[in-house]
């Protein structure tokens, strides 16, 4: 009996620190942000492979954007004002991915 308990307490340790550590201060958020071309994101991000072409919907359709690198971040909104909008996902409890937001800059 003694051996079970010691194990129990062992086991309830290491499920309080996962607990933690998934309630780290690191970035809420992991943003792309949209460009209206391919000009406007390689400004940004320097590089022609670090924008990604794809389509956002809208109201009356979809439109062509191009979609810079992901970074992390504590809010929502776009890194630049070159951006049209950004996409991204918040971080939900114990580090997991919960929820998908975009965002017109």
């Amino acid at each position: 009996m003694r051996q079970r308990k010691s194990s129990l307490r062992v086991s309830v340790v290491f499920l309080g620190a996962a607990a933690l550590s998934g309630c780290g201060s690191g970035p809420r958020y992991t943003n792309r942000d949209m460009y209206a071309n391919a000009e406007e994101c390689q400004k940004d991000w320097g590089r022609p492979e670090y924008c990604e072409p794809g389509y956002q919907s809208g109201p009356i359709g979809s439109s062509r954007v191009w979609y810079g690198p992901s970074y992390g971040s504590n809010t929502n909104t776009a890194r630049s004002p070159r951006a049209v909008g950004t996409t991204s996902v918040s971080r939900g409890g114990f580090g997991s991915l919960s929820s998908f937001h975009g965002g017109g800059g």
